[in-house]
């Protein structure tokens, strides 16, 4: 149970890094906001734009599940590489 809960929560804090480090705030000028890492998962449409955009804003849940597994891979790798060190400094 220790185990998944480490996994957890380094995959949450994993994906929270990834998305501040990798997103795009440049809507002050007339740029889009874009959040996601491999895959863009929010998009924000910033500027000015003619005609204007009935939705100013473009969610793709599959690309959210798809960077939160991608942060959890890399957990793993992680908590496996932080083992095996432990195993072999014994």
């Amino acid at each position: 149970m220790k185990n998944w809960i480490k996994i957890l929560g380094l995959t949450f804090l994993i994906f929270i890094l990834i998305t501040l480090i990798t997103m795009k705030i440049e809507t002050p000028f007339d740029g889009n906001d874009t959040y996601g890492f491999p895959f863009t998962f929010h998009k924000t449409l910033g500027g000015r734009r003619f005609p204007i955009p009935e939705n100013y804003y473009e969610t793709h849940i599959g690309y959210l599940v798809i960077d939160f597994a991608f942060s959890g891979v890399l957990a793993l790798g992680i908590l496996n590489l932080c083992q095996k060190l432990k195993r072999r400094n014994k």
